[in-house]
């Protein structure tokens, strides 16, 4: 099976096109080099989950390449807008000393949401 006809070599290209987008949008936003290298590594933890999909479940190739683009391109698509006011909360909750967990705003985590869900409603219905 071909998502949307593409075959295993162009959901490669797609796949690192959206970890591109990835580190793009998400690392130079981050406020300290500790942070800028966990968010560097989210996508190499991706492509070991969706190695692990592609051979436990014994998914197509395609189609692991699919989940791994849409689960990369959820934060970037979540966060567009956001990554300032994150990078000074971020700032803000280290200097104190607090937790750095929930400092997200609001809005933010309700465009994660709708990324999550769009994106979702996406991946499914492209490898149906």
């Amino acid at each position: 099976m071909y998502p949307l006809g593409l075959g295993v070599v162009s959901w490669w290209w797609i796949a690192i096109l959206a970890t591109a987008v990835f580190l793009a949008v998400l690392v130079p936003g981050m406020p300290t080099r500790e942070h800028r290298i966990m968010t560097a590594l989210a996508p190499l933890a991706g492509a070991v989950f969706m190695f692990a999909s592609y051979h436990v479940k014994h998914m197509e190739p395609a189609e692991a390449l699919v989940m791994y683009t849409t689960v990369v391109l959820i934060a970037p698509l979540g966060m567009i807008g956001h990554r300032r006011e994150l990078a000074r909360r971020l700032m803000e909750a280290k200097e104190k000393g607090e937790s750095e967990e929930k400092v997200a705003p609001i809005a933010m985590n309700v465009q994660l949401l709708v990324s999550v869900v769009v994106l979702g409603v996406a991946m499914f219905w492209i490898t149906r």
